[in-house]
């Protein structure tokens, strides 16, 4: 690309991205609107807004519809980005959104009214059929989809069929889970100066149905095991499941939250900051818990030291036999270790349709005996044989009593309709916790955190210890390699750690696994703790200028190794150093789902943070932002085998390229010229280098 061209690209780049921000520093609104509307015939736009913070993305702010024709309230081109919930839009409404789209912004659309289906590039044909298993699949030569699994992926809700009218299709509908359909799940479109995304169906609501389960099927029997709990709303006992059982090795619902954050991020005119998933750089995590039953006081010691040897904490669950026969110093002495005490609610039975009140008793008296007892309520908690009751009216009983994260999402399945050993998995498509919302769109305070390990599951239906430590390792080992980012929880029964039962042998080696390849092993609490300030952190008075982006960090709390992300291209352009108060940190980059970032973990409580971006040197080999000597390992390794050391553009690795990589060695760092092999060495060196150089290609960690 000539200078020439790269300088006017540039330009329009920055062009773009003030007219959607109105001036360097952003002060009225956040980079991103969340556009949502309470009174819409989908209740589920909030949504969007919990999406947003689970995909770390929390430069963004959500206003009613009802604002839009506010005089108090920003203009629409203080965004870059809007994200629109599915509503219907009054003309003056949709005469804004098509303004804003050809001024240069971006709308983001969850079946957008037909009245801006110009600015969409489609044309509506009808609804789908809505069917229990519906399927949709990314397309990976789109920049947004690159990264995404393949093949068929589950979404849950009605879906539009779209004729193609100008837009391009990045994702289609399926008719099963083999057979594309003609019509596309997600079209893109430039209108104006400005770009239109549209989902033919709703990502928050399949995300939010994906984890929560069925609605129609709440208060019925479904998994044909006594009493009803949560997984009673994802089967039926005739063999009809809400996730596809062939399928449930994928979190469907992280994959599509994942999938709009691409395609939010790769459609945007600047680079938005991130905040990791997990602590640090870690892709998994273990939380460790377990139900206490009739078991008490020093009966939890062994399980818990065992825990703690391997470097772990634990979370107990105790019934109201525990909470009476622990002493307060037996109670914190474990807390002190870095352990949980929560509660394990029985309703004697009494759960699903009208077991509200009841539940809400038996919730109340266990919680009420903890606080009194230990002088703390029960942050995290799973209730005696996973009684439920309504859709989300248990996790809202433990909402009220100071409750903040559940685990009753318990992967239980009917054992006489699924071989217990290949039918594991992500039944509630999610490895994170995020919180609930209910029927009417209210977003609930607590996390749901689904159980996918359970002592019960493995011992019940006859596997051994090495069958349930392999399906849990390779969960994990998946997890790591296809960016399946996750916090695996599960439940030890103490009652079940002790004798012969296998408990005890797959619970030491799956802890013994994760202390070796340093994979952290919380309680329930600290996986809380750390969505807290994660989620509560900000990213406040973002700025953008050529070839810069600042912005002040405020973490939500201090100790629990939040990790930043920034995008490392923006416009052609490369990040070459981060700061943070005016010094410099190092960074380590990340390939997540496609998309490059460099990432770095800070314990600070504020900072300010200041990238640069520059037009990339082709012999940047290894596109760190630097012209050294691990560029001329790379060129070594691909002389005459690949094109990865390409640094003129002739599609060879060669001599050229060693002398394009000397010059800018040179320029960037001339007081290291004498490490520079000299041109009359040039031939000597390469005829070296085809000798060793292995015949490999780049790969990429997730």
């Amino acid at each position: 690309m000539s200078t020439a061209l790269h300088s006017l690209q540039r330009l329009l780049a920055i062009v773009a991205a003030f007219t959607v921000s109105a001036a360097a520093t952003v002060q009225a609104a956040a980079p991103v609107l969340v556009l949502t509307d309470g009174a819409a015939q989908n209740k589920f736009g909030n949504y969007f807004a919990e999406i947003m913070r689970g995909e770390g993305l929390l430069t963004f702010e959500q206003r009613e519809r009802t604002s839009l024709t506010a005089a108090n309230q920003s203009p629409l081109s203080n965004y870059q980005a809007i994200v629109l919930a599915e509503m219907s839009l009054s003309p003056t409404e949709q005469t804004l959104l098509r303004n804003y789209v050809a001024s240069g912004g971006t709308l983001i659309g969850a079946r957008p009214d037909t009245g801006l289906s110009d600015v969409f590039g489609i044309e509506f044909a009808g609804n789908r059929p809505e069917r229990t298993l519906q399927y949709y699949a990314v397309d990976p030569s789109q920049r947004a989809g690159a990264g995404m699994t393949q093949g068929a992926l589950q979404y849950h809700g009605v879906a539009a069929n779209y004729n193609l009218q100008g837009a391009t299709a990045i994702a289609s509908l399926y008719a099963n889970a083999e057979t594309p359909s003609n019509f596309p799940a997600v079209t893109s479109n430039h209108y104006g100066a400005g770009q239109a995304i549209a989902f033919s169906f709703d990502p928050a609501k399949s995300v939010v149905l994906t984890r929560q389960g069925n609605p129609e099927w709440k208060n019925t029997e479904g998994d044909g095991v006594p009493e009803f709990r949560p997984h009673d709303m994802f089967t039926r006992t005739d063999g009809r499941t809400y996730y596809d059982i062939d399928r449930m090795a994928i979190p469907h619902a992280d994959e599509l939250q994942r999938f709009l954050a691409n395609v939010l991020i790769d459609a945007n005119s600047a680079p938005l900051p991130r905040m990791w998933y997990l602590p640090g750089n870690h892709k998994t995590l273990l939380v460790n818990t377990g139900d206490g039953e009739d078991n008490y006081g020093a009966q939890f010691n062994q399980v818990l030291d065992d825990a703690a040897s391997y470097g772990g904490t634990f979370s107990v669950y105790l019934r109201d036999i525990g909470v009476a026969n622990t002493t307060a110093a037996q109670e914190a002495a474990w807390r002190a270790a870095g352990h949980e005490v929560g509660v394990h609610m029985y309703a004697d039975g009494i759960d699903g349709a009208g077991a509200a009140p009841h539940m809400t008793y038996a919730y109340d008296r266990v919680v009420s005996a903890l606080e009194n007892k230990f002088g703390h309520t029960a942050r995290t908690a799973r209730s005696h044989t996973i009684d439920w009751t309504g859709w989300v009216d248990m996790a809202r009983i433990e909402a009220n009593r100071g409750t903040q994260l559940d685990t009753n999402y318990y992967h239980y399945l009917n054992g006489n309709l699924f071989d217990s050993v290949t039918t594991n998995g992500y039944f509630t498509g999610s490895g994170l916790a995020q919180r609930f919302i209910d029927e009417e769109g209210q977003m609930l305070g607590i996390y749901q955190a689904a159980t996918q390990w359970t002592d019960e599951w493995f011992g019940n239906f006859g596997m051994t210890g090495e069958q349930a430590v392999n399906i849990m390792t390779t969960m994990f080992e998946t997890a790591e390699r296809e960016g399946y980012y996750s916090a695996f929880v599960n439940n030890i029964h103490p009652v079940r750690y002790y004798g012969a039962d296998i408990t005890h042998e797959w619970a030491n080696a799956i802890w013994q696994y994760c202390q070796e390849r340093d994979i952290p092993m919380w309680s329930a609490e600290k996986l809380l703790d750390f969505n807290l300030a994660r989620n509560e952190s900000q990213f406040a008075n973002v700025a953008y200028a050529p070839g810069s982006l600042e912005f002040d960090y405020i973490a939500g709390a201090a100790g629990f190794d939040l990790t930043l992300m920034l995008p490392l291209d923006w416009s052609g352009d490369r990040l070459t150093s981060i700061l943070m108060d005016g010094s410099p940190i190092d960074w380590v980059v990340e390939d997540i789902k496609g998309i490059e970032y460099a990432m770095f973990t800070t314990p600070v409580a504020e900072a300010h943070i200041a990238a640069s971006y520059v037009a990339p040197q082709s012999a940047d080999f290894n596109r760190d932002g630097r012209v050294d000597d691990l560029d001329l390992a790379r060129w070594r390794e691909s002389f005459g085998v690949d094109e990865l050391a390409d640094a003129n553009g002739d599609g060879v690795t060669d001599g050229a390229d060693f002398l394009v990589w000397q010059r800018q060695f040179n320029t960037a760092t001339p007081a290291a010229t004498a490490s520079v092999p000299e041109p009359t060495s040039l031939l000597l060196l390469a005829a070296a280098a085809a000798c060793v150089a292995p015949r490999r290609h780049r790969g990429r960690s997730r």
